[in-house]
């Protein structure tokens, strides 16, 4: 699962009882899962996420993913979003990926483009589930803001789940001020638990989501 904040907010949150399991139990410490070293525009950044336990509910642990990332993933969701963004505006798989540079660890000053095959596997499963995810961003759309208006198309099926995902990012930040500066990747990476390009795409979660990243500063 997705949570919003700092290390130690989480870190605090976890320890106070305030971070809550999807069944509406309780989350506990439970250690940490493994070490992993995710791509980023800024380079490489080591992560070491936490794990949560549901002491009072269904008994399941959770690993405690920041909302720069989705699950098994080695690059960060901004990272991926540029090139579905990229790919919406009409490039060629080829052309978004050579669009990503990213800095060479340790060689200041060089850059490395991601993958053709890389960006084609985000592209192709985000597509493959763009139409079920708009369904449900157009279900959560009034949460975020009462007063949304319609969305228009697209273009094609990618680009209007993204439009909606924009949308519903827009209400989150008018509607909540904590959310102000809230990105798209981030409130995907919350709505789905990190699973946006997993093998099955869940039910998005609702209001207690949203409610839970207003109540976070991004600090």
């Amino acid at each position: 699962m997705t949570v919003r904040g700092s290390e130690e907010s989480v870190e605090a949150r976890l320890r106070s009882g305030l971070l809550v399991c999807w069944c509406g139990g309780t989350l506990r410490p439970w250690g940490h899962a493994r070490a992993r070293r995710v791509a980023t525009f800024a380079g490489l950044a080591e992560v070491v996420p936490r794990r949560g336990i549901c002491r009072d509910g269904c008994g399941r642990s959770h690993v405690l993913l920041p909302g720069f990332l989705l699950s098994r993933r080695k690059y960060a969701a901004v990272v991926i979003f540029a090139a579905l963004a990229l790919r919406a505006a009409g490039l060629k798989v080829s052309a978004v990926a050579a669009r990503l540079r990213l800095p060479v660890p340790g060689r200041a000053g060089q850059m490395w483009s991601v993958p053709a095959s890389t960006a084609s596997s985000w592209l192709s499963r985000f597509a493959d589930r763009a139409g079920q995810l708009r369904q449900g961003l157009l279900g959560l759309l009034p949460l975020a803001d009462p007063q949304a208006r319609p969305v228009a198309a697209a273009g094609s099926p990618s680009a209007d789940a993204l439009a909606v995902l924009d949308a519903v990012t827009a209400g989150l930040r008018r509607r909540f001020p904590r959310l102000g500066t809230v990105a798209a990747h981030e409130v995907a990476a919350h709505l789905t638990g990190g699973m946006l390009l997993a093998p099955a795409l869940p039910v998005l979660a609702g209001n207690t989501t949203l409610i839970a990243m207003a109540a976070v500063t991004p600090s």
